[in-house]
């Protein structure tokens, strides 16, 4: 990994990254699209082969060339987005850890890194799963997609934290098992190590300044950050 500036902070993903959080996705995307389709969404725009949010974004697309009002949009994402927390939170209350990454953080904490995490989880549900684990203590910041208006990989995610943590994008480590956490770190200039873990997709990480296997996590992983400091 090329050499940059120094790192003040690690920004983690929490899903996959930290915790396995067992979320049912297809029931969760079920439900939403039945919420859209209530709503008057055409069903060939809706799929469970795509994300809930890919899913929302073809759905206010729809409301917006219906006329639908700002505050009835809203109102309807909000419905659906009660729903999804209700799943979310049966996944953060039965989180387990990925083995080793609680040394991995207790080596950050101990080099006095600040550390921030930056997930697509509410704020809420994201704190119950970390305190499940055991592992909330290690964390600055908690960033969940109800905290922000634009999500990773959009720049907004990590622009905000950098500014909380009062760093320089150039200045933080992005670790995350998802495609989407590496393009954030490139989208602000940020660092980044892929964690190739059970969900990861080796070729999608290939982005990153170096990819982890769950396997090596930690002594590999510390190592990397190590070389970082």
């Amino acid at each position: 990994m090329q050499k940059k500036n120094p790192i003040k902070a690690i920004v983690w993903d929490l899903d996959g990254t930290l915790i396995h959080f067992k979320i049912d996705y297809l029931r969760a995307r079920k439900i939403a699209i039945e919420i859209l389709k209530k709503f008057g969404v055409p069903k060939p725009l809706l799929t469970v082969r795509i994300s809930i949010l890919e899913n929302m974004k073809f759905a206010k697309e729809f409301f917006e060339k219906e006329g639908f009002s700002k505050d009835r949009i809203n109102e309807i994402i909000e419905e659906v987005d009660n729903e999804i927390n209700k799943i979310e939170y049966e996944a953060a209350i039965n989180a387990t850890m990925i083995n080793g990454i609680d040394q991995v953080l207790e080596f950050a904490k101990n080099k006095d890194l600040k550390q921030a995490i930056f997930t697509f989880n509410t704020k809420k549900n994201a704190e119950i799963s970390l305190k499940n684990v055991n592992l909330l203590r290690y964390f600055n910041i908690i960033l969940g997609r109800d905290n922000v208006t634009n999500l990773k990989p959009h720049p907004d995610h990590l622009t905000h934290i950098c500014k909380l943590l009062n760093v320089k994008p150039d200045e933080i480590l992005v670790i995350g098992d998802n495609l989407r956490d590496i393009e954030a770190a490139i989208n602000v200039g940020a660092q980044s190590i892929a964690t190739h873990t059970k969900l990861a997709k080796v070729e999608t990480l290939q982005m990153a300044d170096t990819i982890i296997k769950e396997n090596e996590i930690p002594l590999k992983l510390i190592e990397e950050i190590e070389k970082l400091l």
